[in-house]
This record gives C-alpha cells, structure tokens and sequence, in this order.
C-alpha cells in the first residue's frame, strides 16, 4: 500500500496528463509541405521568439551556435522547460551547444498543466519543424526536459521511433519503449525528487533502454552548465566519462528510510492536525544544514501541498484546502503559488457557496 501511494503521489506532483499506453503519435495540424519563406536567423545569438510554420500560435527559442551554415547537418536537443521558458535552457548551455557544435531549441509552449496529449502534439511538431526548417542531421536529435518537461521528454521520445537518446532532470515517468533508446538523467542531491530518481534507475530493467544517472549537487533545477557538459559527451560518446565516480552516494538503508518518512507525510495530510505538522516541519527545519535527507523533504512537503492544495481549491473543498495551505506556508514560507493560493482560497469563502 505504501509503494502505491508514493507512485500514486509522485505522478501526481510533477505530471502533464495522464500517460497513454498507446504509442500513436499525434499528426501536426497543419501540413509540413507547404512553401515557406526562407528563414535568415541571427547566429550565435540566443532566438526567444520563433512561431512554427505549422502552427503559429506555437513558438520555440532558437540557438544557433557558431559556424552553422544552411548545409551544416548539425545535432540538435529540444528543451522542455516545466514553465514553457524556451530560452531558459538555452541561456545556460548556448556556450557548450558552440563548443560541441550543436543546435539548440526550447519550447515555448510545452508547459505544466498541459494535457499529455497535447504536449506530445507539440513535441511532435516541434521535432517536424526543427527537421524541415533548419540544417540538422535527422538520426541525431535528442529530447531534453526538467520537472514536468521531463516527463514531456520522456514520453514523447520513447513514442517516436525517429529518437534514440533522451536526457531528463527533476523527474521520471514508467516507460514503456518500441524502440532502443540511450537516456541520461541528472539528480540534485537537493531535489525532493531525488530518491525517485534512483529507484527509476535501480527498476529500470527494459533491455531496450540503456541508461546512465549522473548526482550532482543541486536542487530542483536544471542542472548548471559545467554538469551538463557530461550531456554534449554522452551524445557524442554513448557513455559518461568518469561514471563510477558520478553515481548517486545514497545508502540502500538511507533511500528506505526517506521513502518511509515520504509515505508517513502521505498519510498525514489526511490524518495528522496541524500541531503535528508544526512539530515535523520543525525539525526538519533544525536538520537541513546538516542533513540534506531533511532539506528534501522539505521539498517534498512544499510540492505535495502545491498539487493536493491546487486540487482541492479547484474542487471547492475549502476547508482541506485551508489545511494543506497552511502546511504549506509552514513548510515553505516565502513560496509565492502559497500566497496565491491563499488568496484565491480567501476570494473562494467570499464569494460563498457556488452552484
């Protein structure tokens, strides 16, 4: 029951929709043959804004580096970003897609909240358009995301045949590949969702998948510029340089027992008072500069409130929503969705019941 509740939780906090078993994928709106103006993009220099030619109410950011020309055939990774900010990861890596040569593309339109069908359309066409619209060699694009984004990355490559390579960060989904693909993923010793990241490596048993987690020291993030350099070599190489010495460092005995304290807060949202909540977020609170397990769950508190929290004000269940916000603010207190929340959970009792 624990086990099912901690997968149960966990694709609720960081999902974009549902996964579909079916690998079909989603055909573009509009067709990919029609004549389009030649584009003349600024190399070098990070691109926010690019409408697709099959669907212009779709945008992506753009990163040519340097020595692209109309007949390069260069490599390219398509970013995710959770919050649909194309030019986020473009900024941190636009130095290494210059020194190893590659295109860069982040989707503006890929977002949290999104349903799963519809990011996979956009992952779809973006892939269409980046093949059709720039100088790229087809056999080497890879699918990169964070968070949400990963799981956009994830789904979506193990559904195109067409990728073979895929890099994640900041969350996993159960996959179910038709195809060989090499992944790469990256934990922060800081992520709330660091332990699921190792037990997505320790299960992963797919003969198909071949795969490789690097732990660096960060937190719910990208990972930062020199750590990702390990990205442009595994695409490059098929393997991680050094990897004996960048596996994750958790105990078998440490990753239980995070686990177990991620299944007891499950529990309590519902159970436990909010006298029982202070005491617990207290100290973790008292630990967290010596003991990053309690700075995770920190984490984790924080981002389970903001998923339970958001689905029970959009049910106008006020009265748990209070709770869990109140949690929240205890857990996270300079957290801004908290204070929108609790804003929107004050306007909620105001208004009165709604029919």
């Amino acid at each position: 029951m624990v086990r099912v509740l901690l997968i149960a939780l966990a694709g609720l906090l960081t999902s974009c929709g549902e996964h579909n078993n079916s690998t079909q994928t989603t055909e573009p709106a509009v067709a990919a043959n029609m004549v389009q103006p030649k584009d003349s993009f600024k190399i070098g220099e990070v691109i926010p804004t690019v409408a697709l030619h099959m669907d212009a109410g779709e945008t992506f950011a753009l990163y040519l580096p340097h020595g692209y020309t109309d007949t390069s055939k260069l490599p390219v990774i398509i970013f995710f970003d959770p919050h649909a900010d194309g030019s986020l990861p473009l900024n941190l890596y636009h130095s290494l897609a210059d020194e190893y040569h590659y295109i860069l593309v982040g989707s503006n339109s890929s977002k949290n909240g999104v349903p799963l069908e519809q990011t996979k359309a956009i992952a779809y066409n973006l892939f269409n358009e980046v093949k059709s619209r720039l100088s790229v060699n087809p056999s080497k694009i890879t699918l990169c995301g964070f968070s949400g984004g990963a799981k956009v990355a994830l789904l979506s490559g193990e559904a195109n045949p067409e990728i073979s390579t895929i890099i994640y960060a900041g969350a996993k989904v159960d996959l179910q590949p038709t195809h060989p693909i090499s992944i790469l993923g990256f934990a922060g010793q800081r992520d709330m969702n660091y332990t699921d990241l190792v037990l997505f490596e320790q299960e992963l048993k797919d003969p198909t998948v071949k795969h490789f987690l690097i732990e660096w020291k960060g937190k719910h993030e990208f990972p930062t510029a020199d750590v990702f350099k390990d990205a442009f070599t595994f695409l490059n190489t098929g393997t991680v340089e050094n990897y004996d010495k960048k596996r994750v460092t958790i105990t078998p005995e440490k990753l239980k027992t995070e686990q177990d304290k991620k299944s007891e807060f499950i529990y309590a949202f519902q159970k436990q008072d909010l006298a029982w909540w202070k005491k617990q977020i207290a100290e973790l609170n008292a630990k967290k500069k010596t003991d990053i397990m309690s700075e995770r769950l920190l984490g984790f508190i924080s981002l389970a409130c903001y998923s339970i929290g958001g689905g029970q004000l959009y049910e106008d269940k006020l009265d748990v929503a209070e709770k869990i916000l109140n949690i929240y603010k205890m857990a996270d207190p300079d957290n801004k969705d908290c204070d929108s929340m609790m804003t929107v959970l004050n306007q909620k009792r105001a208004a009165g019941p709604s029919h």
